[in-house]
C-alpha cells in the first residue's frame, strides 16, 4: 500500500471581511499518495483554490485557519513557521497557477526566471546543510567521547572520526559529479574508517537517548502540574500564556539532539499549544463581534420579511466558538505529549542503535554532500534548457533569451511548469492550469503533466471546475461544494457510480463526442458563504432534495471502502432515486467502448 505524501484533516478556513466571516473551507479531509493524482473538482467559490493555497501557506492576511491539520513528512504544515515553510514551498511542494502571464515577470528573460530559483536554492541549501552538519557533528562528537570514557572504550578519537567521515562524504560527492557511482574508490579506501565511525555513532546515539530518557523522567511531573493550570474554572490569560510558554520551552529541552529524523510530536508542540491558548482568549472578542453582526443581519432580514419581500436567503443561527472545546484541544495536546514521552522512555533500551547509526551516516552524507554542492550559471543554463526540452519547448537555446510576451499562452504555461519542476518537488499542485488556454493546447498541457507525473513519480493535486478535464488523468476525485467535500472516491467510482446529486449535475453539464441534446445547466448559484445554509448547501439547487436536506447537514455515507458521499439519499430510510438518464446513457456508452 502506497504511503500518503500529504494528508489534509478537518481543514476549516474563513475570511474576515467588513460584512462578516466568509466560511470558505468547512472541514475538508483528503490525502494524496505517492505517485497518484487527486483531482479536486467544483464550481468557482467551492473552496478548491483556498484549500490549495492553505497547503502552500500563501493565504492573504485576512484569512483565518480555524482548525485542521496538513500533514507532510510527519509534520503539520499549519504549525510550521515561515522560515521552515520557505524550505518546503516551491522546493518540496510546487504550484502551477491558472494564468501563466501573471506567474512570469514580463521584463525578465525566460532563462533568468528559470535559473534564478535554481541558483538561489543551491546557495540556500549549501548554507543550511553546512549549519546543520556542524551542529550535529559537534553534538555527536561530544556524546561519542563521553560514551567512550564511560564505557572504557578505545574506539578512536571522536574528533578525527567525525572529520574523516565528513571528508569521505565530500569526496563521494566529487565522485558522483564525475559520474562515478558504482566503482567508488572512496568506499574502498575509507571502509575501515566508516565502520569505526558507525560504531562510535552507535555508542553516541545510545548515550544521548539514555540522557533523554532521564530528562523525561525528571520532567514528567512538572508537565502534569502544568496541565492542572489549564483545568482551572476561571482562566487568566497572563497565567495561561506564561505556563504555555514555560511548558513549550520545557518540552523542547526534552528533544534528543542526535535524533536524525526529528521529533514530530515535541518539535511542533510549543507552537501548537500557544496557538490554542491564543484562540481560547481571542474567541471571546470574536464571539461578541459575530453576535453583534448576527443581530444586525437578523434585524435587516426581519424587516424585509415584515415588508413582504423575499430576502432570497436564510440567516443561519448564531453558533459561538466553543471555548470548552478549545480547552479540550489544549489538554489533548498535553496528553499526547505525555503519551509520547512515555513511549520514548519505554523504547530507549530496546532500539536498534546500530541500524540508527547507519541511517544517521546516510543522512549526514547527504548533508555533507549538500554543503559542497555547487551550481555555476553555465550549469544552471544547461539544466534550464534540459527542463525546457522536457516540457516540450522547441528550440530551447533560442527561447532561453526571449521574453514572456514572445511566447504563446501554451508555451508560457510550459515555462511555468518547468519553473515548478526546477527544484525537483515531490508534490505538484495544479490550480486550473488550462483555464486560459484553448481546447487543443489544454489537451497538450494535460498530457504533459501526466507524462511528467509518471516519469518523476510525482504526487499531483489537480484543481478544476470541469470533471471532463481530469477523466483520463485522475486516480481519485474529491468533489467540492460550498467549502465541503461532498463526494470522494476513485476516478472510476466517480465517473461510473456517482452518488451525490451535485456530482450528477456536474456530469450532466459535461459534453462529450456523442452529445446531441442541449446540456443541462445547474440552476441557481452557489450559496453566500457569509450565511452558509443550515442543512445541505446544495439543497436549494437540487431537484432531488429531501425535507431533511434543508434542516440538517448530511454526514459522509460509506459506499465502498474507497467511495464516500455526503447525501441523505444514501440513508437507509431515504426514497430510492435513480441518477439522471443522461448520465446512465453516457456510462453505458463508455462501457461499450471499454473506456
Amino acid at each position: 500500500m502506497r504511503e500518503a505524501k500529504i494528508s489534509v484533516r478537518n481543514l476549516k478556513v474563513s475570511f474576515q471581511t467588513d460584512d462578516g466571516r466568509v466560511q470558505a473551507v468547512r472541514g475538508v479531509d483528503f490525502e494524496v499518495k505517492r505517485g497518484e493524482t487527486l483531482a479536486i473538482v467544483g464550481e468557482s467559490g467551492s473552496g478548491k483554490s483556498v484549500t490549495s493555497k492553505t497547503i502552500m501557506g500563501i493565504l492573504p492576511p485576512n484569512a483565518v485557519v480555524e482548525s485542521g491539520e496538513i500533514l507532510y513528512d510527519g509534520r503539520d504544515l499549519l504549525l510550521t513557521d515561515e522560515n521552515e515553510y520557505q524550505k518546503i514551498r516551491g522546493d518540496r511542494i510546487s504550484m502551477i497557477f491558472q494564468d501563466p502571464m501573471s506567474s512570469l515577470n514580463p521584463i525578465m528573460r525566460i532563462g533568468e526566471q528559470l535559473t534564478e530559483a535554481m541558483l538561489l536554492k543551491t546557495k540556500a541549501r549549501r548554507r543550511e546543510c553546512r549549519g546543520r552538519l556542524d551542529k550535529y557533528l559537534k553534538e555527536l562528537q561530544e556524546s561519542m567521547g563521553k560514551a567512550f570514557a564511560e564505557e572504557g572504550l578505545s574506539s578512536g578519537d571522536p574528533e578525527k572520526l567525525c572529520d574523516d567521515f565528513r571528508q569521505f562524504a565530500i569526496k563521494r560527492k566529487q565522485e558522483k559529479k564525475a559520474g562515478i557511482v558504482k566503482k567508488s574508490l572512496v568506499w574502498q579506501e575509507a571502509g575501515e574508517e566508516l565502520l569505526a565511525f558507525i560504531d562510535g555513532a552507535e555508542a553516541g546515539l545510545k548515550r544521548s537517548a539514555g540522557l533523554q530518557a532521564e530528562r523525561i523522567c525528571e520532567s514528567r511531573e512538572a508537565v502534569k502540574r502544568s496541565r492542572e493550570v489549564f483545568l482551572k474554572e476561571k482562566p487568566i490569560r497572563a497565567e495561561w500564556e506564561r505556563e504555555g510558554k514555560a511548558l513549550g520551552e520545557r518540552a523542547l529541552k526534552l528533544l534528543d539532539p542526535l535524533a536524525i529524523k526529528g521529533d514530530t510530536v515535541i518539535t511542533p508542540f510549543p507552537a501548537g499549544l500557544m496557538k490554542q491558548i491564543r484562540a481560547y482568549f481571542s474567541s471571546e472578542k470574536k464571539n461578541r463581534e459575530q453576535e453583534r453582526h448576527y443581530k444586525k443581519e437578523k434585524s435587516r432580514y426581519d424587516r424585509k420579511k415584515a415588508s413582504g419581500k423575499n430576502p432570497g436567503y436564510e440567516i443561519p443561527r448564531f453558533i459561538p466558538i466553543d471555548q470548552e472545546q478549545i480547552r479540550q484541544n489544549i489538554l489533548g495536546l498535553i496528553d499526547n505529549l505525555l503519551k509520547h514521552l512515555d513511549e520514548l522512555v519505554k523504547t530507549a533500551d530496546t532500539r536498534d542503535y546500530n541500524l540508527e547509526a547507519m541511517q544517521t551516516a546516510g543522512a549526514l552524507t547527504e548533508l555533507a554532500e549538500g554543503e559542497v554542492e555547487s551550481l555555476t550559471r553555465a550549469e544552471a543554463k544547461k539544466k534550464a534548457i534540459e527542463l525546457m526540452e522536457e516540457v516540450g519547448i522547441p528550440k530551447p537555446e533560442e527561447r532561453f533569451s526571449q521574453y514572456p510576451f514572445e511566447f504563446s499562452g501554451g508555451m508560457r504555461q510550459r515555462i511555468v511548469i518547468a519553473i515548478a519542476l526546477a527544484a525537483d518537488p515531490e508534490i505538484l499542485i495544479c490550480d486550473e492550469p488550462t483555464t486560459a488556454l484553448d481546447v487543443t493546447i489544454q489537451s497538450q498541457i494535460l498530457e504533459l503533466i501526466n507524462r511528467i507525473k509518471k516519469e518523476r513519480k510525482l504526487s499531483v493535486i489537480f484543481i478544476t471546475h470541469d470533471l471532463g478535464v481530469v477523466a483520463n488523468m485522475a486516480d481519485r476525485v474529491a468533489v467540492m461544494y460550498a467549502g465541503k467535500v461532498v463526494e470522494y472516491g476513485e476516478a472510476e467510482e466517480i465517473f461510473y457510480h456517482p452518488a451525490h446529486p451535485y456530482t450528477w449535475a456536474l456530469l450532466s453539464s459535461m459534453p462529450d463526442m456523442d452529445t446531441k441534446d442541449r446540456l443541462e445547466a445547474i440552476p441557481g448559484t452557489t450559496p453566500n458563504m457569509l450565511y452558509p445554509p443550515k442543512g445541505d448547501a446544495f439543497a436549494g439547487r437540487n431537484k432531488y432534495a429531501l425535507e431533511i436536506d434543508f434542516e440538517e447537514m448530511p454526514p459522509m455515507f460509506r459506499i465502498t471502502d474507497t467511495h464516500y458521499a455526503a447525501t441523505w439519499l444514501l440513508h437507509p430510510d431515504a426514497p430510492k432515486v435513480e441518477m439522471p438518464e443522461v448520465i446512465r446513457d453516457r456510462i453505458a456508452r463508455y462501457r461499450s467502448l471499454d473506456i
